[in-house]
């Protein structure tokens, strides 16, 4: 017989003529370690689905590509940037925007907002219009507007062409106020829509461009910047240094993951605290496999002398704890993957917990978070069977 260590081993774990002190802490140590296994890959997995979620609610609404002024708000020579984003044959549609704050009233509520104004092309940038929950999209010849969710609940917004929202923005200068008119720009709109995206959405109203040049007195070819979409074809990165070499020091150009770089920042960090959190728990669990492992060495103290007498070797019957703990931790690794797995699936396909009223919690199913759990798990109990090891002498 080739192992003679993992034989041993393997008849301690599955063995019934042990104590019931024995098969009692095996238990425990087993279920421990499947339960941390099992709720360290569901967090994980949670997490990963969440962040694809978030990612593609940003992707309906932040473009590929953005130029903004590298000084200032307004871009300058907006024609001369227009013609270098024709020249570029990987961008296939663009859409100029203003994108201000603005103070909002409606009946006898009052909040501040951000008002994004856009062209008529804005469509074919992003796919906004998809996020709408209840009216529909805003016609680009009139003033009106769609309301983010929030908004619209704190706001009590209705979709009807009876009352108008009120959006106020302060006039620029030092000139001395007299009455409102003299400080503030203000006009109406009526609300056709509300959409729901996510939380960095929620106090955003989306207009025409007309309303926001309005508002701020600027002129129909005076816009803050352009959102961009591409074909596809080159990587964001690549169009991101091609436009800034064209177009020069007076630009800045971002690439979605540019924009949405705070978002995945807070995603990951929420992703490692929660990783070491139950890092932390399988840990804790790994002291019933130390108590397991201690309590085979007391319970076989008389096999072990008889295993030395016959001429093992004190480093083969450590390896046989060694393995037995290893046996224990894989087991329970496995069984908690498995049950975790059939969570997952039972979520995917039909949700019992939800993130909101009518967002289940996704889960997504990743190799990268198979391989995360089962380093952690056999690193841990290894270390763990490791060291209870060294307690034969």
């Amino acid at each position: 017989m080739k192992n003679i260590p993992f034989y041993i081993a393997k008849r301690y774990f599955f063995s019934k003529a042990n104590t019931n002190a024995v098969n009692i802490l095996t238990t425990i140590a087993v279920i421990a370690i499947m339960v941390a296994t099992a709720a360290l890959f569901v967090i994980l997995s949670v997490f990963t689905g969440l962040e694809k979620m978030n990612l593609r609610f940003y992707s309906d609404v932040n473009p590929e590509l953005k130029i903004s002024p590298a000084n200032g708000k307004i871009l300058p020579h907006l024609s001369d940037v227009e013609n270098t984003i024709k020249e570029n044959k990987n961008i296939v549609a663009y859409s100029k925007v203003i994108e201000e704050k603005v103070y909002v009233q409606y009946n006898s509520f009052e909040d501040i907002a951000y008002l994004k104004s856009v062209d008529q092309n804005f469509l074919k940038v992003t796919k906004v219009d998809t996020a709408i929950i209840a009216g529909k999209y805003f016609d680009y010849q009139s003033n009106e507007i769609i309301a983010s969710e929030g908004i619209g609940s704190r706001l009590q917004i209705f979709i009807n062409n009876q009352t108008p929202v009120r959006l106020i923005m302060p006039k620029p200068g030092t000139n001395l106020i007299k009455q409102e008119d003299d400080g503030f720009y203000s006009e109406d709109a009526f609300s056709t829509g509300i959409f729901y995206l996510n939380d960095q959405y929620d106090k955003y109203l989306f207009s025409p461009l007309p309303l926001a040049q309005k508002l701020l007195n600027l002129k129909s070819n005076e816009v803050y910047s352009i959102e961009l979409k591409t074909d596809g074809k080159k990587s964001f990165n690549q169009l991101k240094y091609e436009l800034s070499k064209n177009l020069g020091d007076q630009y800045h150009v971002e690439t979605r993951q540019d924009l949405d770089a705070a978002f995945l920042k807070v995603m990951n960090i929420e992703n490692l605290i929660s990783y070491m959190i139950f890092t932390l728990v399988i840990i804790i669990s790994c002291f019933n496999l130390a108590g397991t492992i201690i309590i085979i060495i007391i319970d076989k103290k008389a096999e072990i002398q008889t295993m030395y007498s016959f001429g093992m070797m004190r480093k083969s019957i450590r390896q046989i704890f060694f393995n037995t703990g290893m046996i224990i931790t894989t087991t329970a690794m496995v069984s908690g993957l498995i049950i975790a797995s059939i969570l997952g699936i039972i979520q995917t396909h039909f949700p019992f917990v939800y993130a909101g009223p009518a967002i289940a919690f996704p889960f997504e199913f990743t190799i990268s978070n198979y391989l995360v759990v089962i380093a952690t798990v056999l690193f841990t109990g290894g270390f763990v069977s490791w060291l209870m090891s060294r307690q034969v002498k």
